[in-house]
């Protein structure tokens, strides 16, 4: 599992491009609590800019992964990159209520998705088999690390500082990674695609192989965008009577065991990938979350340190195998018509993810006669629905084929 050192010094130009540009993702939501009150917002229109930015991930993710088999996805990269800086400082300067607030976040949504889905490309084209998991887990832990810090600097500004002062620093950070994105495709910035373009790509001619990687796929973002959505209410609500912390301090605790663990847990689990099979990896690490998030409704009443703990290793595990599922993909498809797969798997896997949050909190009325949520409520049945989705990402780890994905023993 050794890399070259062109390969190293390219991968971690990458890994901290990743960082600095992901410090707007979440710079929003750490004001959020503040900006309510600032700019006059409603709860649901709180909640409908953040969605702006999803949305326009989503979307954009699919176009960028498509049309990277047709464009240099290092060309796609750079653009990207540069309307993410343009996006903050447009935000950082203009966004001063709900309308103005929904266009600029959305631009942000849109360029962030615009540099995930050809960073995943790239990774692929750079490492091969016995690497890539590795390699794909340090891209994805990059990411990680970066909405921490845009979420950990959003919220301290707003309550400590200003919050404009925090979305500069955001916007600035961009600018660096912007750079640092640039000295890392410099030289292939015009390099031509190195295979036949094929036209043609029918969802329905994918291999099983494939057809059960979209699957898994699938059900690892139903269970990671219900726990991400939820997990900081359920702590808040729980902890806050347990523990003496400073209720702002809290919530940057929280902010940091559900995001920072995602910097890890990539990378732990692309190594284990690139060392043991990612089939064994995406069957265990699926099995483990499903487990946790069985057990998450049932340990309320145990002392605060356990808790917290065990939100950290749910989190570890169930954003663990996101490096693993996008490296086995990467393996097991032709590159001609790798990022039009990668955007299929996108949009059917995110769009399903999307609504997760929305089921989590029905289930929730629903099992709590529509009462408010409290200390009291009972968390049992809706973070079973998100282990049950767990269950079904490991089912479907058992139906690969071990030959035709990374090293395996």
């Amino acid at each position: 599992m050794k890399i070259d050192s062109a390969n190293k010094n390219w991968l971690l130009l990458l890994f901290l491009g990743r960082v600095l540009t992901a410090a707007t993702f979440f710079m929003y939501v750490g004001s959020m609590s503040f900006l309510i009150q600032e700019w006059n917002l409603s709860a649901t229109n709180a909640g409908i800019i953040q969605t702006g930015l999803v949305v326009g991930f989503a979307i954009a993710l699919y176009l960028s992964s498509y049309y990277s088999d047709f464009i240099n996805p290092n060309k796609i990269l750079i653009f990207s990159s540069l309307l993410n800086s343009i996006g903050a400082f447009l935000f950082f300067y203009f966004a001063n209520d709900f309308s103005t607030a929904l266009i600029f976040n959305s631009i942000l949504g849109i360029a962030a998705g615009g540099i995930y889905g050809p960073s995943m490309i790239l990774v692929s084209e750079k490492f091969s088999k016995g690497n890539k998991g590795l390699a794909m887990g340090i891209m994805l832990g990059g990411q990680s690390l970066g909405y921490a810090i845009s979420l950990s600097v959003g919220f301290i500004f707003s309550n400590f500082y200003n919050f404009h002062d925090g979305f500069l620093i955001c916007a600035l950070l961009t600018v660096f990674g912007l750079i640092s994105f640039y000295l890392c495709s410099r030289k292939d910035l015009n390099k031509e695609l190195s295979f036949k373009i094929l036209k043609k790509f029918i969802i329905a001619k994918q291999s099983e192989q494939n057809k059960n990687l979209v699957k898994g796929y699938t059900a690892h973002c139903i269970e990671l965008f219900g726990m991400w959505a939820w997990m900081p209410v359920f702590l808040s609500l729980v902890l806050i009577g347990k523990t003496e912390l400073n209720p702002i301090v809290l919530g940057l605790v929280i902010s940091v065991t559900l995001h920072i663990t995602g910097v890890f847990a990539n990378m732990i689990s692309g190594f284990f990938s690139d060392k043991f099979g990612s089939k064994n990896v995406l069957i265990i690490f699926a099995l483990i979350s499903s487990i946790f998030s069985f057990l998450m409704g049932w340990i309320p009443s145990l002392p605060w340190l356990i808790i917290l703990l065990a939100s950290f290793l749910y989190s570890f595990f169930t954003i663990g195998d996101s490096g693993v599922l996008t490296a086995a993909l990467t393996d097991s498809t032709n590159r001609n018509v790798l990022g039009r797969s990668l955007a299929f798997r996108s949009i059917i896997g995110i769009g399903f993810g999307s609504i997760t949050p929305g089921i989590f909190g029905f289930v929730l009325d629903i099992t709590n006669n529509h009462e408010a949520l409290s200390q009291q409520t009972n968390w049992i049945y809706a973070f079973s629905f998100l282990g049950l989705a767990g269950l079904f990402a490991s089912h479907y780890a058992t139906k690969l084929d071990r030959k035709a994905l990374s090293r395996s023993l």
